[in-house]
């Protein structure tokens, strides 16, 4: 019997019911290509229009393991195991370290990094029995260092480069192969436009010592707001669909490398902070990046 192609992504819809643009890239094209796909999150109103397109969809919130229980149950009872998972659930949380309330941080961290530890702790002994199966945990440039202002959500995603790099280890015996996906900033993704689009703590903009940083920050991020024409920085992003046909290829070809990293900032940063020393890429970080 053949391994289960039956593809699970997580994230596919927001908490505000809109389908994410990566989400639902992943979901159209592995669709497209022929893969069974369950395009999961926490709105289906916000799935319905890939529903219309025949991708079934499924109320999954990785804060919430019944969902993911009964996901995982009934691509189970259809193709006998979940082939790929796409570990695609996440949000971006803005605020200091100071200030960010730690409910906050705790919710952060089960979005990003428990409900994604714990999906996974699902899907691998159908993977393990049927031996093969993969799974591919979307990183992000930030994963490979960190600015001011969402340190937590950097953090979550550092954490994410471990956890794939030791499950890549734990499972590789079964036939199970991890990708970490690092992709350089997204166009069109979520971008401030003032700073109340940033969802800081109520209060935390009253008399704020770093008030003038947010106004920064949002100015900074403008370069990413234009998706057909972008300027400056946003000339070196990329779309959803780039990220989308990495993806892919990740989870088709035969022998996938560990890491993929996509587009021209991620691949030059890395090197580029260990060419510097840490006390000349501290100052490029305040450089380039907006700083209290």
């Amino acid at each position: 019997m053949n391994p289960s192609r039956a593809v699970l992504i997580t994230g596919v819809s927001s908490l505000s019911g809109l389908s994410s643009g990566t989400g639902r890239a992943l979901a159209l094209r592995l669709h497209r290509a022929g893969w069974p796909v369950y395009a999961s999150g926490r709105s289906l109103e916000g799935l319905k229009d890939l529903a219309q397109e025949g991708i079934t969809t499924l109320r999954v919130d990785v804060s919430d393991e019944e969902s993911m229980i009964a996901a995982v149950d009934r691509i189970t009872a259809e193709h006998g195991a979940v082939g790929v998972l796409i570990n695609n659930a996440a949000y971006s949380l803005n605020g200091t370290i100071e200030q960010t309330p730690m409910d906050e941080v705790r919710r952060q961290f089960e979005t990003n990094v428990f409900g994604l530890s714990r999906m996974t702790q699902l899907v691998l002994p159908g993977m393990r029995e049927q031996g093969a199966g993969r799974i591919v945990i979307m990183s992000s440039i930030f994963g490979l260092f960190a600015t001011p202002g969402r340190g937590y959500y950097e953090a979550t995603k550092h954490a994410l480069e471990a956890i794939g790099d030791s499950l890549r280890l734990e499972v590789h015996r079964f036939g199970i192969k991890v990708v970490i996906i690092e992709p350089s900033p997204i166009l069109g993704a979520f971008v401030p436009t003032t700073v109340g689009d940033l969802g800081l703590a109520p209060g935390s903009t009253d008399n704020d010592p770093y008030g003038d940083f947010w106004e920064r920050f949002v100015v900074w991020h403008g370069a990413y707001r234009e998706v057909e024409h972008p300027k400056g920085r946003g000339r070196m992003s990329l779309r959803s669909g780039d990220v989308a046909a990495l993806v892919e290829k990740a989870i088709t070809v035969r022998r996938p490398r560990i890491r993929y990293r996509l587009g021209i900032p991620v691949r030059l940063l890395r090197p580029q902070r260990v060419i510097f020393g840490e006390r000349a890429w501290e100052k490029f970080v305040r450089t380039f990046f907006p700083t209290p």
